[in-house]
């Protein structure tokens, strides 16, 4: 569904991410405070369990010095409700430019708003003249409703207003905080058999979280053994058919882990060589592109989210103006482009 940028309002307790000394620390507070984003849209799908997953995406247009042009940088919150309360009008002080800590608001103004369980608003500045009726917070109430009422979407596409690709290309989302650069700067999708793809991620870098005083050390290591600081790891796409049905996450498999662990290795070959699948939870659009998260500092990724409570980045390698460069390179091809300052025998 397509609306106009509203507000999303979302009470939610204050993490802290930054540089203490040389470690970069993530703990969450017992501060609760209400965050206030612009610009955003919003979907929603109904879950198995009978509740909703709503959907929050924002976006802003930057210059990037590596892409060599302007980007938009995309966010993506995820959340499951079950109450959905009434419309109404209420004042609210305004918000100001940035959520920083401890944030002065302004004077109050008349809004819409629709409260979502007891920790979410979406809502709208009333306009003068105009009745509820007409706003868009009230298009997302009656689709909000809609979904309520519809039977359970067992496709768990999510259906947002984007351009569609016919290609098999993987969405990526990864916490996006902003104090660590582990962002993702390439894509590649490489079909390696009828019905398996193997996709490849090359982040900026790979900065320990848990360990973060063993950074330099290991930086140097990866710059003397790979000839690179950059991150690279692999997953495997496969097909039933013509449909992407299961991932394949050897040795770099988060589980249940979160963005404060950074040694995170699961699913290595059993004895034999076998490798775990995990069913393909969410698609975007479209069934040609499955959904991946990236939950650990590690980049230890999986089918479903761990950070529920945090910002996404939101990867979509084949929009004219996302902020990643797709390939088609195996992993093998991208290994090569790297030389070691060491070789071993």
């Amino acid at each position: 569904m397509k609306t106009s940028p509203i507000w999303f309002s979302h009470r939610e307790y204050r993490y802290d991410a930054e540089l203490k000394g040389d470690q970069r620390v993530f703990h969450w507070t017992e501060v609760s405070e209400i965050w206030d984003w612009d610009n955003c849209t919003v979907s929603a799908l109904k879950l198995p369990t009978n509740e909703m997953r709503v959907v929050v995406r924002s976006s802003y247009t930057i210059y990037s010095k590596y892409m060599k042009r302007e980007i938009k940088v995309k966010y993506m919150l995820g959340f499951d409700v079950t109450n959905i309360h009434e419309l109404k009008q209420e004042d609210y002080p305004e918000p100001p430019k940035n959520n920083v800590k401890n944030k002065v608001y302004g004077s109050p103004r008349p809004r819409w708003v629709l409260q979502l369980d007891d920790h979410y608003w979406i809502w709208e500045w009333v306009k003068e003249g105009t009745r509820i009726e007409d706003s868009d917070i009230y298009q997302i109430y009656l689709m909000i409703k809609n979904v309520i009422s519809a039977p359970t979407d067992i496709t768990n596409i999510f259906n947002v207003e984007v351009q569609d690709d016919d290609r098999y290309i993987p969405v990526i989302y990864q916490p996006a905080i902003d104090s660590w650069k582990n962002f993702v700067r390439e894509i590649h999708c490489c079909k390696i058999k009828d019905d398996e793809f193997e996709i490849t991620l090359l982040f900026n870098n790979e900065e320990l979280r848990e360990h973060a005083l063993l950074n330099p050390i290991y930086e140097w290591f990866r710059s003397l053994v790979y000839g690179r600081t950059i991150d690279v790891e692999t997953f495997r796409i496969i097909f039933m058919e013509t449909v992407p049905e299961n991932f394949k996450f050897e040795r770099i498999y988060s589980a249940e882990n979160d963005i404060q662990q950074d040694d995170i290795h699961g699913d290595k070959p059993d004895k034999y060589g076998n490798v775990p699948v995990h069913k393909i939870k969410y698609y975007f659009v479209s069934k040609k592109h499955p959904i991946v998260f990236i939950n650990t500092a590690n980049h230890a990724m999986a089918e479903h989210d761990t950070n529920h409570e945090l910002w996404k980045w939101e990867y979509i390698a084949w929009e004219d103006d996302n902020a990643i460069v797709y390939g088609e390179k195996s992993r093998k091809e991208i290994n090569r482009s790297f030389k070691p300052k060491l070789e071993f025998w």
